[in-house]
């Protein structure tokens, strides 16, 4: 069994609270566990902790949240999300297991795809994210990624085909 990991690179630190509360809408109820490290205090800290995430990733900054559940197109189940930021920009990975995207009658298996890939061009767009990577554990790997989505125009049924294969 092995994770897909979906990354989302050269992410905007000032977007990100938006991203995380207004969009991804990621509450204390859906995490089982984080973890943080507050610079200003020395001292470890968890996700019901943080108002804003911009600041406790400034200047910069790593952390992770194991989400019960996120939606991107569709429901996900226990995503860890990392997150790792120099000062102005940084990369956020969802990892999860590949069984949430691979179960399933192939056309449902593409209807879920596509409702990802749909849902990540939307994020794209709105936030300006010059490149989102789709693949295998470590989908930063030329070779165990899967789908770059990047500044070209996106052809939607290709990039399903893509990842499907």
């Amino acid at each position: 069994m092995e994770n897909l990991e979906i990354i989302l690179e050269d992410f905007r630190k000032d977007e990100l609270d938006r991203l995380i509360f207004e969009e991804l809408r990621i509450t204390s109820s859906e995490v089982k566990s984080s973890h943080f490290f507050d610079k200003n205090n020395g001292e470890d800290i968890e996700f019901h902790q943080i108002k804003s995430f911009q600041a406790i990733l400034s200047p910069i900054g790593t952390g992770n949240i194991f989400l019960n559940q996120i939606g991107i197109g569709c429901s996900l189940n226990n995503v860890m999300t990392i997150f790792s930021f120099d000062e102005d920009v940084g990369e956020i990975t969802f990892n999860f297991s590949e069984r949430e995207l691979f179960v399933g009658e192939r056309t449902e298996i593409k209807l879920k795809a596509r409702k990802i890939v749909e849902s990540l061009l939307v994020l794209k767009e709105k936030y300006d994210i010059p490149k989102i990577r789709i693949g295998f554990e470590p989908a930063s790997d030329d070779d165990s990624c899967l789908v770059v989505i990047g500044q070209k125009k996106v052809d939607l049924e290709s990039t399903i085909e893509q990842i499907w294969r």
